[in-house]
């Protein structure tokens, strides 16, 4: 008898300890994201990313309005009044949404460091990777359970349609001007924030669960309801991504000859800040074979290029001109007073910090410009000793953006190259980056970034708000990624066939 009742008494026990441990796997799930912000800390943070941005950013009114800006952070304080309060996810949410009316890509909020460190092991992501191309998403990198296959169609996620979501996380996605078409490139996959907008932020604006139901189409165009399991950050990471495989300049430059007339080179991105190489000792062997080669094309693709560090891009524009060229033309500065800010900003210059004001001289708009002595980014680029001057074809697409289209729009401008591919993002009047600015708000503790820098191109002329158009189109479709096409490669080869 006393055994019965032991058993029965630690089976309740058992049952007991099962249901902790799932609330606490539940509560896992949200984790700090459901820490709440009362009504003092909630106008504390509100007041804070106000004064901020309006008095450091220097594309704080280019696109929006001072009243609109306004408005908006009014709007966060009295959600929180309906609310009594915000949860830590919902106040990132608003305040992302609201930074995404500046319309500057490199205008953003971060998750604070808690929340970071808890999508580390936080099973919200997607067991896989895909691409958001003319509204459908297909599998480029399948689960590693063999559920999925390569180019399978995701329909629906948990009953919803894939659409209807990607429509509900865009407006927390950033972009320059008035190329909104670029938030696709963020959908899926994101270096910028933890993972595509559809995880970053579903995870916050959907009830996640561990177990994932998704309704595919097959190749065969059968449909099926299947059940996958979450991942955490890193194994998502894992993933061997197809769309931005590299993260660093030393690795992202490849070359090929295509026959005796025709060179191909890729740069996949300018970011050389993490692991820094001399750009000069990735291009100098690349145009030294090509002028020994005597190729008279050169396929310069960027399409994955979203930008990075300017010794990077001015190193290849350096491999591209024939004259002195400046870059930039004026590096601004909405304000060199702002100390009460300063306590709460984070640079890796910590110059900025403290501006020494004899390195700017003062505009009519009340901006500073910063002399030209005081930095290499205005100085003017001289040809490398293998600089190429045949004929360039520059591949392009939605994801450019930052550097460069800042390069693209420099080139076409000192001279002749023809575009291939899709419309860019970024500005081709120039960007504000440069140097960013880290905030991180006393109460909520989530970081946000600030530019500094307001550039002007070299540039002959632009369209306000927009990057650049190519001279031929050729973007991706579906009927050709599903057949391995490559539309924006394949119109240069034959633009060049005809021109032989």
């Amino acid at each position: 008898m006393k055994t019965l009742v032991a058993i029965f008494i630690s089976l309740i026990l058992s049952i007991l300890s099962i249901e902790i441990c799932a609330k606490q796997a539940k509560a896992s799930v949200v984790g700090a994201s459901e820490t709440r912000l009362n009504m003092e800390q909630t106008r504390t943070d509100v007041a804070l990313l106000k004064k901020a941005y309006e008095t450091i950013h220097p594309g704080y009114t280019r696109y929006a309005s001072e009243n609109e800006m306004s408005q908006a952070w009014g709007q966060i304080v009295s959600h929180a009044q309906l609310t009594q309060g915000l949860s830590l996810g919902e106040f990132y949410l608003q305040v992302q949404r609201t930074l995404s009316l500046i319309r500057c890509d490199h205008t953003k909020a971060n998750l604070s460091k808690t929340m970071e460190k808890q999508r580390e092991t936080e099973a919200i992501y997607l067991p896989f990777r895909f691409t958001w191309l003319n509204d459908r998403a297909f599998v480029t990198v399948a689960d590693k359970q063999g559920i999925l296959k390569k180019f399978d169609e995701i329909i629906a996620i948990d009953g919803r349609d894939v659409q209807s979501m990607v429509e509900e996380v865009k407006e927390y996605i950033p972009y320059d001007g008035f190329t909104e078409w670029t938030r696709n490139s963020g959908v899926s996959e994101s270096l910028e924030f933890k993972g595509g907008a559809i995880d970053h932020f579903g995870a916050l604006l959907w009830d996640i669960k561990p177990e994932a139901s998704l309704l595919i189409r097959r190749d065969d165009k059968t449909e099926e309801t299947i059940i996958v399991t979450r991942v955490n950050f890193t194994d998502w990471n894992s993933l061997a991504s197809t769309q931005y495989a590299p993260k660093h300049f030393k690795d992202a430059v490849s070359f090929k000859p295509i026959d005796k007339d025709i060179a191909y080179l890729k740069v996949d991105t300018f970011v050389n800040y993490r692991e820094p190489v001399e750009p000069s000792d990735i291009y100098d062997p690349i145009f030294k074979q090509i002028q020994e080669q005597k190729f008279a094309t050169l396929i310069l693709d960027l399409r994955n290029n979203g930008g990075g560090s300017t010794e990077a891009s001015s190193g290849l524009l350096a491999n591209l001109i024939s004259e002195k060229t400046k870059f930039k033309l004026d590096m601004r500065v909405n304000t060199l007073s702002f100390e009460e800010i300063t306590p709460y900003l984070w640079t890796w210059d910590k110059r900025a910090l403290d501006p020494y004001r004899f390195a700017f001289s003062k505009n009519e708009d009340s901006s500073y410009s910063l002399r030209s002595w005081f930095t290499d980014e205005l100085d003017t680029i001289k040809p490398a000793k293998y600089a190429f001057t045949g004929k360039l074809i520059i591949l392009t697409s939605n994801s450019n953006s930052s550097a460069s289209t800042n390069l693209m729009s420099v080139i076409k401008s000192v001279r002749n190259a023809t575009l291939v591919g899709d419309k860019t993002g970024g500005s081709a009047e120039g960007v504000t980056a440069g140097l960013l600015f880290t905030l991180t708000l006393p109460e909520s503790k989530i970081r946000t970034r600030i530019p500094f820098f307001r550039f002007d191109n070299n540039v002959k002329s632009f369209v306000k708000g927009m990057g650049l158009l190519p001279d031929v189109a050729a973007p991706m479709t579906v009927e050709a990624f599903l057949a391995g096409q490559d539309p924006a490669y394949e119109a240069a080869i034959n633009l060049v066939r005809q021109q032989l």
